[in-house]
């Protein structure tokens, strides 16, 4: 049997600011994983050079679409992909490029219950699949590139180019996949050198200042060497304005290159090499509030990235076996500037600049698929290492509103003087270093024809997963000083009094996770199938960087009333409870698990930034800051027909997701603090999905999906107010940000002109895709109890194309009729006037243009 397999080089992580604690065990791992790579790429080649192969089957599903055909395999599976008991869908080139999908969150439009929406940047793109997805923190979908994961989601939104095929398998996928596969998993191929060679160009410009140009060549050298080289670079003006600036404030610019190289050495044994380069540039975030036309914010809001991936595979075929070797490396870095109350007024910014290092090394064999029993077994191991550093600044108007409760209280209290914040800003500057490593054993089994029934099969299979996870942090207040001004008659002149505040602390987490699946699968006939599937998938838990500003304020407070106490002059006014003993400096430190906090246990908290705090018990630091896992199991009831012709292909599957400690992104304080994960409790997700495609004659081309989603919170007990009721419990609520409904429809056709027209052949092709309803809160409901959801709605978009030999110039449009619709909104408290808010990023407005492309194919 022969495979393609991809994968990347090793790196160990250089940590700049702090020493990692802890970190020994991560880095003996690092450094024991190129030896095992070493050595096995040693096995490898002396199997290579001295062990025969025996022609088999290959794993191959071929996926008709018009003249297309689109050959794929797996490097896991014990079943071939048509008839994995799973549902999965395979998208072929020419459907990419007919749908315009240039990057990840176009990809909905081709799956049912698939949804990547945009939330205004790359720094982050969530994947939706069944009602089950996640906004921020780890991710719910796995994302592979040429069998390479990604580890990071704002790695997951860059630019297509030369995709071979696309394959999305939805449900639970902890078996052989792991870690962050709770929806399901994408994965992505690019063209092989060896099995195609040519040169392709285009060029291409619209509306709203779209341009893009694209150029790739594939060559072989002799009959066993291929390489290729591609790159891109691609613009636009941006579409939506910021009032403030009278500037567009989502204008973008990237660009990138690819290398692969593939090395037959002999017919048993095969190389492959690649990297990937992307670059992101431009501005973000084009939040308005929901009355409004343009966006208008007075602090910078962009974001920029480098993205790395590289990989390497080695694949032998023996003797009834395979084996396979995946390595990969990523590396990450960005910068992301964003206005957080998403106003002209200077209250809240915020920066975060990411840079992280991600190692993967994944080892199989397989058995091939000429008996009833096939098996594969496989060892799977990572480390990572992400900083973050992500500075808060609270403008002059944050200090305005912190000022207020300073004045209200000591009015209160009666005292003849006033607490007065020395600077008008309030920094709030942190470094969070997240180092992880873990490793997985899996197994999985099918056996054909169990109990003597010819066409009954059953898929068992089991993954042992270990992870270990961990935060490093420093983190401390700028600018939190105030004079001490005294009223008269008291002549004294102002006492200046230190505030600020420091943590530094580490905590560290390990989860073990055992991932079953288990399958039955009967082919009634060679086009008809059914499958009945349970299996587990896993969603690691971690650690909220943004949850310490919220955690330094509170900090900020305590150490500010604590030497305020100790300069007031004995007898101005009475001692407060509990907060007159203690020595406290201007600084306070935070460490190991954070017992203390500006001199006090943490479960002294102010009630408010500058309230005195009241003794109650509250979370450790850690805890605030930690999250659980999330689990889920998927029941799946499926079916796939298909005629001898492949003209008609028919699929569809019921389905039943229950999820346990759900990780949902909310905002903290009201939006006024960031966003941070918590867990919810349960969830479940039922629904149905159906997949159609159609060829009635050779140049005509339909199809249709359409999926449905009833995802709701089963437990969900919290505590907010909305409508002046204090709500304590959503169970029963739909959960938000999933769409219930998503349809695509879709028609292609070629035409062919006689030979010596003009133009050799037309294309032209219509698709219809929408979404909906979506709720926006976990309430269902905004702050005064009105339901909040986004009504479904559909986009068009359209495309012809007509060819001449190895030119061919298309026309198209995307959202023909212009629909107007809410990608995202959330809420947020103003702090100035008290009144919430309704922000959102609107989709993109209607936008045509014309690409000319060559290609000559060798």
């Amino acid at each position: 049997m022969k495979f393609d397999i991809y994968t990347t080089v090793s790196s160990r992580r250089l940590m700049k600011r702090m020493r990692l604690a802890h970190a020994g065990h991560a880095f003996a791992f690092v450094g024991f994983v190129p030896s095992i790579v070493g050595s096995f790429f040693t096995l490898l080649l002396a199997l290579a050079l001295t062990s025969p192969v025996l022609a088999a089957k290959p794993d191959t599903l071929q996926v008709r679409y018009l003249d297309e055909v689109v050959v794929s395999g797996s490097v896991k599976e014990t079943n071939e992909l048509e008839n994995l008991p799973t549902a999965v869908s395979v998208v072929s080139p020419r459907q990419l490029q007919e749908g315009r999908v240039e990057s990840l969150p176009a990809l909905s439009a081709l799956v049912p219950n698939l949804f990547i929406p945009s939330y205004g940047s790359k720094v982050s793109t969530p994947i939706y699949i069944r009602g089950i997805g996640a906004r921020l923190g780890p991710q719910t979908v796995g994302l592979y590139v040429d069998n390479v994961p990604s580890f990071n989601s704002s790695a997951f939104d860059f630019e297509f180019q030369d995709i071979q095929r696309v394959e999305v398998l939805r449900g639970a996928q902890g078996t052989l996949y792991g870690r962050n596969a709770v929806g399901g998993i994408v994965n992505l191929y690019t063209l092989s050198p060896l099995t195609y060679q040519g040169t392709r160009l285009a060029v291409s410009g619209g509306s709203h200042g779209q341009f893009s140009v694209k150029a790739s060549n594939y060559s072989r050298f002799g009959k066993n060497l291929g390489a290729s080289l591609a790159g891109y670079y691609k613009r636009d003006d941006g579409y939506f304005m910021n009032s403030y600036t009278g500037q567009k404030v989502d204008a973008s610019e990237n660009a990138g290159a690819r290398l692969k190289l593939e090395w037959q050495v002999n017919p048993d044994f095969k190389a492959m090499f690649f990297g990937n380069y992307d670059w992101v540039s431009g501005g973000a975030f084009p939040y308005m509030q929901v009355d409004s036309t343009a966006a208008c914010f007075n602090e910078p809001s962009s974001y920029d990235r480098h993205l790395l991936t590289g990989g390497l595979s080695l694949n032998y075929a023996g003797n009834g076996f395979s084996i396979h070797s995946t390595t990969g490396f990523q590396y990450l870095k960005d910068d992301m500037w964003m206005d957080q109350d998403y106003s002209p007024r200077p209250i809240f910014s915020i920066r975060q600049q990411q840079e992280q290092r991600s190692f993967s090394q994944e080892f199989t064999v397989k058995s091939d698929f000429q008996g009833r029993y096939r098996w594969v077994v496989g060892l799977f191991g990572f480390v990572d290492n992400r900083e973050v550093d992500t500075p808060v600044a609270l403008e002059k108007g944050m200090v305005e509103v912190l000022q207020r409760p300073l004045d209200v209280m000591m009015e209160r209290m009666g005292a003849p003087l006033r607490l007065v914040y020395a600077s008008d800003r309030i920094a709030l500057p942190g470094v969070y270093i997240k180092p992880s490593h873990g490793a997985a054993l899996f197994h999985q089994s099918t056996l054909e024809d169990v109990f003597g029934v010819e066409g009954l099969s059953a898929t068992a299979g089991i993954r042992f997963d270990y992870e270990r996870t961990g935060l490093d942090y420093r983190t401390e207040s700028n600018g939190g000083d105030v004079y001490i001004v005294f009223k008269p008659p008291l002549p004294m002149a102002p006492i200046l009094v230190e505030g600020d505040t420091l943590l530094v602390g580490s905590a560290r987490k390990v989860f073990w996770e055992v991932l079953p699946k288990f399958a039955l699968k009967y082919q009634l006939s060679s086009t008809t199938r059914f499958y009945l599937s349970a299996s587990k998938g896993y969603k690691t838990g971690g650690y909220n960087e943004q949850v310490f500003s919220e955690v330094l304020q509170s900090a900020l407070a305590e150490s500010l009333m604590r030497n305020v106490l100790r300069q007031i002059p004995a007898g101005i006014i009475p001692p407060m409870p509990n907060m007159g003993t203690k020595q406290v400096g201007g600084a306070a430190s935070a460490t190991g698990n954070l017992s203390v906090v500006a001199g006090l246990p943490v479960t002294e908290k102010p009630s408010m930034f500058g309230m005195p705090p009241a003794v109650r018990s509250t979370p450790t630091v850690e805890e605030q800051a930690s999250f659980a896992p999330e689990s889920s199991w998927t029941y799946e009831l499926g079916a796939r027909y298909e005629t001898p012709d492949r003209s008609l292909s028919l699929s569809g599957a019921l389905f039943f997701s229950r999820v346990d400690n759900l990780q949902l992104t909310k905002l903290v304080s009201e939006g006024t603090a960031g966003r941070t994960i918590t867990n919810a409790g349960q969830s479940e997700s039922k629904g149905i999905e159906v997949s159609l495609r159609y060829l009635p004659y050779e140049n005509l081309s339909l199809f249709a999906e359409y999926g449905l989603v009833d995802a709701r919170f089963v437990k969900y007990e919290t505590l907010q107010v909305i409508g002046g009721d204090t709500l304590r419990d959503f169970s029963g609520n739909r959960v938000p940000f999933a769409p219930r409904h998503t349809l695509s429809l879709g028609v292609s056709y070629v035409y062919v002109l006689p030979s010596g027209s003009m133009i050799d052949r037309v294309m032209a092709n219509v698709q219809y895709s929408g979404v909906g309803r979506i709720y926006w809160t976990e309430s269902n409901m905004d702050s005064e109890g009105n339901t909040l959801y986004q009504l479904f709605y559909g986009l068009t978009k359209a495309r012809i194309v007509a060819q001449k030999r190895a030119f061919a110039l298309e026309l198209w449009v995307e959202n023909l009729f212009n629909t107007r619709y809410h990608a995202f909104l959330f809420e947020q408290n103003d702090l100035v006037t008290g009144k919430t808010n309704h922000f959102v990023q609107r989709g993109y407005p209607t936008r045509f243009g014309a690409t000319l492309r060559y290609t000559l194919d060798r």
